[in-house]
């Protein structure tokens, strides 16, 4: 039960500081910035400047230490798997005579390139930690809007999203009483890769008839409600940028920067 225990990606964290107040726009912007920095470096410097950028971020948020470290390592073995693909995969110098088959430089690019997974994981985190789905989905459908003018029903996108965003928490908590409740009735949920997989369907099979259910009922309260889509609907606050949202613009930009020139040097 570790993963569901550590995994709280998708769930807000309700503290009131200054990065929960910023423009949703502005928050996704910097998702975006830590992305793709960490998409088009593979320089270990840019990627500790990344680090330690997300967890001040982190800190100014008054998330608690271990909540973004704890996420990232809720998909260890995503990132073993990455780290030993990459160093059986990549031809070089053997690691030792007893390994041949593994290459330094394929150990060294698979380290890269889990650090890369776990930073993408960890700004994610900081996102739906900071901002509440109704926030995200206005700063989204705002920041698209301009594609429903080509026949991209921006809307129903991001409601989708959202609704898919808000789920991911509410499914964690219920595989956790599903686990709990078949632990009660004698289910054990230890042993090997093949004895995981058999524990696994008495938990998989009521968790999707749950989903199932659940999205069964989303659908009749949105109808009862007379939910029509985007005709006619209308704001009930407007986003407006303000000098807090400018300043995190420039630090954003700066990030940037700073990424590019440290790869640059190295």
């Amino acid at each position: 039960m570790s993963f569901l225990d550590d995994m709280t990606l998708g769930r807000y964290y309700a503290s009131g500081s200054v990065v929960h107040r910023l423009d949703p726009r502005v928050k996704l912007l910097g998702l975006l910035v830590v992305l793709a920095a960490a998409l088009v470096t593979r320089d270990p410097w840019a990627y500790a400047f990344l680090t330690a950028a997300l967890l001040s971020v982190a800190r100014l948020s008054r998330l608690p230490g271990s909540y973004i470290p704890r996420n990232v390592w809720a998909l260890k073995w995503l990132l073993v798997v990455v780290l030993v693909m990459h160093a059986l995969l990549a031809e070089g110098t053997p690691l030792a005579s007893w390994a041949p088959w593994l290459s330094v430089e394929g150990l060294t690019t698979g380290a890269v390139f889990a650090w890369r997974v776990g930073l993408m994981v960890a700004s994610a985190t900081l996102l739906t930690a900071t901002t509440t789905p109704v926030d995200l989905g206005d700063g989204l459908e705002t920041s698209l809007g301009s594609l429903s003018r080509i026949g991209i029903p921006v809307h129903e996108l991001v409601m989708i999203s959202v609704i898919a965003l808000r789920f991911v928490p509410t499914l964690l908590d219920e595989a956790r009483r599903i686990m709990k409740a078949q632990m009660g009735r004698g289910v054990e949920f230890s042993g090997g890769p093949v004895a995981r997989a058999r524990s696994a369907v008495p938990v998989l099979v009521p968790l999707f008839t749950g989903a199932f259910r659940r999205a069964d009922d989303l659908a009749l309260a949105m109808e009862a409600r007379c939910y029509r889509g985007a005709e006619g609907r209308t704001k009930y606050r407007e986003l407006r940028l303000g000098h807090a949202d400018a300043a995190a613009l420039l630090l954003t930009g700066g990030i940037l920067a700073c990424t590019i020139a440290i790869s640059s040097w190295s």
